[in-house]
């Protein structure tokens, strides 16, 4: 994520956003997959047409409409289908059709690798169009426009339905695996073939799910990277103003916060309008309030550093900007995973907090046990740079004892932006029955609009005395 090399004086150097290619999955089959080997960087995708074939020797065409028929709109937003494109695409349509319950478990391998394959090449293509947009690079003296919550939504929208409609089909694929492997001969040379051939199909549907997921935090997280510092920075107590109690609207909070409260509030919106699964709506938000506590918190610490910033006045602000950010997230129905991730920034705070009084009380020992998520060399960095007042200096019982010496001395004061927890991909957990019978009229509908729109691409490439009528749509 940010870069964790350091400028003279030794504070990390916020200069430059990264993906975040140590994210670990943990998926049903491989406990933990390295994300970045295979996937491209949001430098790399956008290489030039010689990089992009080292990665994939022949181009595939847009997914299958039937992979999106959740999320109508989705086929249009990852990318449209033309001339041969339409063809391949336009067969699960052709004629009467046939239903997923009239599919043989035979059938499974070859259609399922097919998709994986298709799918992947569609993320792919779409993480490029994106980069070309938001590039990581820009000429010098051109300063960067930071993304809005607006603009983010526009771009991450087709990757979050990608994401989550390949989170439903790797979870029924999964469901489909698992009756072949109970029905079938397990001696059979040909049931173990079509069983390689699944596993391959879904560590491809594994790939894309954790490339979309990166994508969507990098570009989320970059979002919040230039709007976090007025947390620190702005007062909630204007003038004349009351504090808005829980549950307000994001127009009642105070100006400071409005727009990282506004970019939650947009991927909250994004997640639900794509129907991504839930447990990858937690995750999402857990990364997304992980990126925000550390991030702050180094902020935190590399502002006490020289500088009159630990006092406790400054220290109420921050502790009220927090609480009226969490208290917002209570509502959204976020509270319990931003305590959780917010933990560390919370207990710093607190300790600036303290009235100066209290604090000159404390011993080392006490403040280390009121304050446990703070590293040795956290905590005496605060109580190090802590404004106690002209002439005044830390007294001789913030000291730490010679066992926690080495701690304070060679420890980090900043938090590490790889330590951020596994992604883990949901598991036998589909929303849908998508071998059951559909009932829903407006999903037959865009089903005959979409056999027809792909019928229509496909006349166009034949001559005019090898084409015919449109498809008879199959009655539900």
């Amino acid at each position: 994520m940010l870069s964790g090399e350091r400028k003279e004086g030794g504070s990390p150097r916020f200069g430059k956003l990264h993906l975040p290619v140590g994210l670990w999955i943990n998926s049903p089959r491989k406990q933990l997959a390295k994300l970045g080997r295979r996937w491209p960087s949001a430098a790399s995708v956008k290489s030039s047409s010689s990089d992009t074939g080292s990665r994939s020797s022949e181009p595939l065409p847009p997914p299958p409409p039937h992979v999106e028929l959740r999320r109508v709109g989705a086929v249009k937003a990852a990318g449209g289908a033309s001339g041969s494109r339409a063809k391949r695409i336009s067969q699960l349509f052709r004629g009467s059709g046939h239903s997923a319950r009239e599919l043989e478990l035979g059938h499974l391998p070859r259609l399922l690798g097919r998709l994986a394959r298709l799918i992947k090449e569609a993320v792919w293509e779409k993480i490029k169009e994106i980069g070309d947009r938001q590039p990581e690079n820009h000429p010098e003296g051109v300063p960067e426009v930071p993304l809005t919550p607006e603009a983010v939504s526009v771009e991450l929208r087709p990757l979050m339905l990608w994401m989550a409609n390949t989170t439903e089909l790797l979870s029924f694929v999964q469901e489909k695996v698992l009756e072949m492997e109970k029905e079938a001969d397990q001696e059979d040379p040909q049931l173990c073939n079509d069983l390689e051939l699944c596993d391959e199909a879904m560590a491809l549907l594994d790939e894309v799910i954790m490339c979309t997921f990166q994508q969507s935090v990098y570009y989320l997280t970059k979002t919040l990277y230039s709007t976090l510092p007025a947390l620190l920075d702005s007062n909630p107590f204007t003038a004349g103003a009351e504090l808005p109690g829980p549950g307000a609207e994001l127009e009642a909070m105070p100006p400071g916060l409005r727009p990282t409260l506004g970019v939650f509030q947009a991927a909250l919106e994004l997640t639900s309008q794509c129907e991504l699964h839930p447990d990858l709506v937690s995750q999402t938000f857990g990364y997304l309030f992980f990126f925000s506590n550390a991030s702050l918190l180094n902020s935190l610490m590399e502002r006490g550093q020289g500088r009159p910033f630990y006092q406790w006045s400054r220290a109420v602000q921050i502790r009220t900007n927090l609480d009226l950010v969490l208290d917002w997230l209570q509502g959204a129905g976020l509270g319990d995973i931003a305590t959780e991730f917010f933990r560390k920034l919370s207990m710093a705070v607190n300790l600036l907090c303290v009235p100066r009084t209290s604090l000159l009380k404390a011993s080392w020992s006490s403040l280390r046990m009121d304050h446990p998520t703070l590293t040795p060399a956290q905590l005496h960095h605060l109580l190090s740079h802590y404004q106690l007042g002209p002439g005044l200096q830390p007294p001789a019982a913030w000291d730490p004892p010679p066992a926690e010496r080495e701690a304070v001395d060679t420890g980090d004061i900043f938090e590490s932006f790889s330590s951020h927890p596994p992604l883990i991909l949901p598991l036998g957990s589909s929303r849908l029955r998508l071998t059951g019978p559909v009932t829903n009229d407006a999903l037959h509908r865009e089903l005959r609009r979409l056999r027809r729109l792909l019928w229509d691409l496909e006349q166009q490439e034949l001559p005019a005395n090898y084409r015919h009528g449109p498809p008879v749509a199959a009655s539900p």
